[in-house]
């Protein structure tokens, strides 16, 4: 019989892998705060990194002609010198400040968005430079770099599966070393082993219903969804700091 605990870890690993499958992020955000409620944070931190690894990896196996490649190589080679200048602010800046900062430029852009008049995108895949090395400042600094790719995807205005597959192709290889650097410090322990397997078949069941789901979304509205996320991370950011 399953203990409640272990329900509990694997409903919240459906629930964040599901809303990840379907917008193509979310799964630290949603995930990790509740699994800390439930154990200790060495044993969230590799199971989600597993879980994140393999949702990506086997989505990435069947969708990979859905991936903008011209960004992905810009995004990615331009994050890793972004990666020690983000460790750099860690160790020497004001943590709440930086914060707070990221969080005020994610509300911005996402409330001109959504009620601004006039909308700007991006055509052109240079830009992927700028906002790959903020990635990387804002994952060395925070583990947080999903924003700028976010922003960085709603100017570009990729479909939804270009959005999904795009970013995901990023996510893997970093889940990949985060997965490995787990393994080699000790901390993919028994129960974390036996938490990933039984997620395994959720796991592929929330691939597949997310995946249907976001087809079933409209471009205009799957935008829409997207900006409202923005603001909502953005406000858990502020609130963050505060309490």
């Amino acid at each position: 019989m399953i203990d409640p605990q272990t329900i509990a870890i694997l409903l919240i690993l459906f629930v964040s892998t599901f809303v990840t499958s379907a917008l193509g992020f979310g799964i630290g955000m949603i995930a990790m705060p509740l699994l800390a409620l439930i154990v200790d944070v060495k044993t969230a931190a590799p199971l989600l990194a597993m879980v994140t690894g393999t949702m990506t990896g086997i989505y990435l196996a069947t969708h990979r002609h859905e991936i903008d490649f011209k960004s992905v190589w810009r995004l990615i080679l331009s994050s890793l010198p972004g990666i020690p200048i983000g460790l750099l602010l860690l160790k020497g800046g004001n943590d709440s400040v930086m914060k707070a900062f990221l969080a005020l430029i994610i509300i911005a852009f996402a409330a001109y968005s959504l009620f601004g008049q006039t909308r700007h995108t991006i055509k052109s895949d240079w830009p992927a430079f700028g906002f790959g090395f903020m990635t990387g400042i804002a994952s060395g600094a925070y583990n947080m770099g999903g924003p700028p790719l976010i922003i960085f995807g709603a100017l570009k205005e990729w479909p939804a599966s270009t959005f999904r597959a795009t970013i995901f192709s990023i996510f893997f290889p970093n889940s990949i070393l985060l997965v490995s650097g787990h393994f080699a410090s000790g901390l993919v322990t028994e129960s974390v082993t036996r938490y990933y397997l039984m997620s395994l078949p959720i796991l592929i069941f929330s691939i597949i219903t997310g995946g249907k789901l976001t087809n079933k979304i409209p471009a205009d509205r799957f935008n829409r969804i997207i900006q409202v996320c923005l603001l909502i991370i953005g406000s858990i950011l502020i609130i963050r700091q505060f309490y």
